[in-house]
């Protein structure tokens, strides 16, 4: 691709290295400026994968753009980015992507705009005007498998949307029309002309475009050559295939067409891995009641099989999202007013199930991968909860340097600690956190200032020390401060006062 360069300018000094360390050691690959260079690319494809396994989605979303930066032409990378960036919404008070994720893929060359325009439309997907800059970026970098991938996307929404101008679907059957794909072209030059249909210029275009449409479909270019019109008319169905496939909203026949030609694909290549994950992936998207079960047992299939761990690992995660669902209700029917003990006694037997599995599952995946840190913090995560603090601590220790997530790990080591009884590591290990997060008001940073707020405050009590005992009100006043409802934390603020003025 014209638009990297083979060599940086930074190597061609001597003042620069390959990128970054193997991708499980649980530390990102350094980054240059954009740099056409698969290798490195693929350090980031598979710590991002890493992340994406340990629900670490935001960090994840920006190793696969980075990734990209240096190999953007790579589907599998494009496609799991869009998995990322949706798994990463789905969580909890997040509204869109971060001022941290934005400065990451910020600058001026078509690059950067490609890999913002793709965050903010991940990050959005119902929003298909942001979907179009995505577009026309992909276009402008020849990216051509990805412009229809989003193409098809932005059309279909656009289509939908009332409000939508004839600008937009004129751009678009430009876009389309530049990379050869005219049977888009000319849906997107009928709807524009739909809009307007006194543009009598467009309108000839849009004829012209679908004469070029019917010459590409019919195989007249290929006359002559051998067997072309029947390659056309196969490419044609593969393409409508394509379309359904990549179709944001798919209608319950369309996804059935998908699922039964996954399935059919495998049965003619039983050996293929590829073959094998795609039918799994399509069978757990249309999620219907066997659907998991059968995506399981093909999974495991693979496993067994091919000896590959990611089947295994795919395996697992539908184990535990099963008995996370299955828990759910009866979480709930437990915490609510009047629930008798028999009932809480159920669901503190089906939470230990399943923190027990869960420990088994991330015990494997760390002798899987022993110099992957992340997976250490979730098996650290799943001792903590079940108590085992000594255990738990060893991890955390381990998983300390795990790029994106330290704090989370320290804020867990702190814990720990502090379930042990060891206030004196429990208060260095949050200062240190508290000291590295970068703001003191997100999720985080509130939790590691009331883990801090508390140890001061047992060791205030401990040792009668009225400096100590200050200092944890005046962290519980200013949390107080930012979020009155935090926790209990008026209550505790009102028993540090009283502490305080005790202690004096």
């Amino acid at each position: 691709m014209a638009l990297f360069k083979k060599k940086s300018e930074v190597e061609e000094n001597g003042e620069a290295t390959a990128a970054g360390t193997d991708a499980t050691s649980g530390e990102a690959p350094e980054q240059s400026d954009g740099d056409f260079d698969p290798a490195k690319a693929r350090k980031f494809f598979e710590h991002a994968q890493s992340m994406q396994d340990t629900a670490n989605y935001e960090y994840a979303v920006i190793l696969w753009l980075k990734g990209m930066r240096f190999d953007p032409a790579d589907m599998n990378a494009f496609e799991r980015f869009f998995d990322a960036a949706q798994a990463y919404m789905a969580t909890p008070k997040t509204k869109g992507p971060s001022k941290g994720q934005r400065d990451e893929v910020g600058g001026r060359k078509p690059i950067d705009k490609y890999l913002g325009a793709l965050l903010q439309w991940a990050c959005k997907p119902i929003d298909w005007s942001a979907g179009l800059k995505a577009m026309d970026a992909a276009a402008k970098l020849e990216l051509g498998e990805q412009m229809h991938w989003i193409g098809v996307k932005v059309l279909g929404m656009a289509q939908n949307d009332k409000k939508a101008k004839k600008d937009a679907f004129v751009q678009m059957m430009r876009i389309f029309a530049a990379g050869g794909v005219y049977e888009l072209a000319v849906k997107a030059g009928d709807t524009a002309c739909r809009a307007d249909p006194t543009d009598g210029k467009l309108a000839n275009e849009v004829k012209n475009m679908s004469a070029q449409a019917t010459m590409s479909r019919g195989g007249y270019e290929g006359t002559g050559a051998a067997g072309g019109f029947r390659a056309n008319i196969k490419d044609a169905q593969a393409q409508r295939e394509l379309i359904e496939e990549e179709s944001v909203v798919k209608s319950a026949e369309t996804m059935d067409r998908v699922v039964a030609r996954a399935l059919a694909d495998f049965k003619e290549r039983p050996e293929d891995q590829n073959a094998l994950g795609k039918a799994a992936r399509v069978l757990l998207e249309r999620g219907k009641d066997d659907d998991e079960k059968m995506a399981f047992n093909l999974l495991m299939k693979g496993y067994e099989q091919h000896d590959v761990y990611k089947f295994k690992r795919q395996a697992d995660e539908i184990r535990m999202r099963r008995l996370r669902r299955q828990l759910l209700p009866l979480r709930e029917q437990a915490r609510a007013d009047g629930a008798d003990a028999e009932l809480k006694a159920k669901y503190e037997a089906g939470k230990k199930k399943m923190v027990d599995m869960e420990t088994e599952i991330f015990a494997e995946r760390v002798q899987n991968y022993p110099t992957d840190l992340a997976m250490k913090y979730e098996l650290g995560r799943r001792y903590f909860e079940a108590g085992r603090f000594e255990e738990a601590i060893g991890q955390f220790q381990k998983a300390q340097g795990a790029s994106g997530i330290g704090n989370r790990v320290r804020n867990y080591l702190a814990q720990s600690f502090s379930a042990m009884g060891w206030l004196d590591e429990a208060e260095d290990t949050y200062r240190e956190a508290v000291q590295n997060h970068p703001v003191d008001n997100d999720e985080l940073g509130m939790e590691l200032r009331y883990g801090l707020m508390d140890v001061l405050a047992r060791k205030a009590e401990d040792t009668k020390s009225v400096e100590t005992a200050k200092e944890a009100f005046k962290i519980a006043s200013s949390i107080a401060i930012q979020q009155i409802n935090y926790k209990d934390i008026r209550e505790r603020r009102e028993k540090l006062q009283a502490l305080v003025k005790a202690l004096q």
